[in-house]
């Protein structure tokens, strides 16, 4: 165990001797327990286990389902369940003489039918506290599971004594803030001017230490608060580098759906490249890269990749669709038929097309190479010992990469496009064998690597200087 400075032993014994739970705490509390509940199903019959009504739904096992009576939704289990168990994580703020202190506590319910009673038990403990200061300082108590990488929460033992946090795996540091002391405890400190306190009334689960770092160290927290964008607000570190008024330039129309629907960092980016303001499509999307869909979508509309999404059942590997698109295009192929746009068999046919693709572009690459070579042969230069030239094929490349054991066939592309320009430094008698690959950009020597990337000798690098000053120097 640890050893616990002084300072924060009496902080931990202070606050076990004086800081008792807020006022509002338990019906805080009794709010999030309420989801933890179930409707039981059998035949068409359900029943809601938050407030006893019987209603009738078609909806199938394991989907979720709004109780009529109470507007709960809540997931279908079958009748013949016996036992389920709900957790959740909160999280009560604390100054502490001064200091900030972050409270964590486990919220339990478990569900038991052994009887047939459908009998529901909550338990809530107290298991983490983090001293925020210069450092954070965290500290468990023996409700939290000594084992090696388990986090299992004891909720039969007392708190026991607290020691410090130290140890390979993660602590559960996210969860539900409570939020009707806020205010009050961050009046005096330097987060008086965040909203933290607006924030907690309209999130679920959030990321307590990214939170404070965030409203302490972002400009746009505060402003995205006041904008009452929450979830953007949590994200805050996304927008300091960028205006924010530049961010929202393109779909600012849709502030208020935004607001409206509270909206995700990952939803406000999709929403900016589907410029819609669709909040199912939003969400149908929301588990896939916002980058990914971005270039998806050069190839097909939103509607018909949604079709597509749904017709595999939400089964599908978006970046090999992707890449698949890429192929097919390049081939020429018509997306807006469904036959080609939607494969049954994404991944024989991304297959095929990548090796179709890859001959055909090795092609094109390989007849700019040669046109660029030709407009390059004037660079030719040689000596009594060395000769330099461009390359003149793909073929060339590949074969520079496997002699010195280097990545200049990578380099194919950008030479195939002007964006650089490969020479061979060899050797007068032995021309056949690599000896100095030459990258040049604007008439300069940018790099020059021997076999295995290192650096040419000096009489080597002595030719290069007098081919770069007296040759690329000299063209226009």
């Amino acid at each position: 165990m640890a050893y616990i400075r002084k300072k924060y032993r009496e902080l931990l014994q202070y606050m076990d001797d004086n800081c008792h739970l807020p006022k509002k705490w338990d019906k805080f509390v009794e709010k999030q327990s309420k989801y933890h509940n179930l409707i039981i199903k059998k035949a068409e019959k359900c029943y809601c286990t938050n407030c006893k009504h019987i209603f009738e739904s078609k909806k199938k096992v394991n989907e979720e389902t709004k109780c009529p009576n109470c507007k709960n939704k809540y997931l279908i289990k079958r009748s013949n369940l016996k036992y389920h168990e709900f957790k959740d994580y909160l999280a009560l703020l604390e100054n502490v003489k001064g200091k900030l202190v972050v409270r964590y506590f486990e919220l339990s319910t478990t569900y038991n039918n052994y009887n047939n009673d459908y009998k529901i038990t909550h338990s809530v403990v107290e298991f983490a506290r983090d001293f925020y200061g210069e450092i954070v300082q965290t500290f468990i108590n023996d409700r939290v599971s000594r084992g090696l990488g388990n986090k299992y929460i004891h909720h039969y033992e007392d708190a026991g004594i607290w020691r410090m946090f130290s140890s390979y795996y993660e602590l559960i540091r996210s969860g539900i803030l409570y939020p009707y002391n806020l205010k009050k405890i961050l009046k005096d400190t330097e987060y008086k001017y965040s909203m933290i306190w607006e924030l907690a009334k309209h999130t679920v689960y959030v990321d307590i230490p990214n939170l404070l770092y965030c409203a302490k160290n972002n400009k746009s927290f505060e402003l995205l608060v006041k904008m009452k964008l929450y979830n953007l607000a949590l994200k805050s570190n996304y927008f300091e580098n960028k205006d924010l008024q530049l961010q929202f330039k393109s779909i600012k129309q849709y502030y208020p759906f935004m607001k409206k629907y509270n909206i995700s960092y990952n939803q406000f980016e999709i929403l900016k490249i589907i410029n819609e303001p669709d909040i199912n499509k939003i969400r149908y999307l929301q588990r896939f890269s916002a980058s990914v869909l971005n270039e998806i979508l050069n190839y097909i509309s939103v509607d018909r990749l949604i079709k597509y999404i749904k017709q595999r059942r939400g089964k599908i590997d978006i970046y090999l669709y992707k890449d698949y698109l890429k192929f097919a295009k390049f081939l020429d192929f018509d997306l807006k038929n469904n036959r080609y746009a939607f494969p049954k068999n994404l991944k024989e046919e991304h297959d095929k097309l990548e090796k179709q693709y890859k001959v055909q572009n090795e092609q094109l690459i390989n007849k700019s190479i040669i046109k660029r070579s030709k407009e390059l042969d004037g660079n030719i230069y040689k000596d009594k010992k060395f000769i330099i030239f461009p390359a003149h094929s793909y073929n060339d490349l590949k074969e520079e990469s496997k002699q010195q054991h280097h990545c200049v066939r990578s380099y194919a592309e950008d030479y195939a496009i002007g964006t650089c320009d490969i020479y061979f430094l060899r050797d007068i008698e032995k021309q056949n064998e690599a000896l100095v690959t030459v990258e040049v950009k604007r008439n300069a020597i940018t790099q020059s690597r021997t076999k295995y990337n290192k650096e040419p000798s000096k009489i080597q690098s002595d030719f290069l200087k007098k081919w770069e000053k007296n040759i690329l120097r000299k063209v226009a």
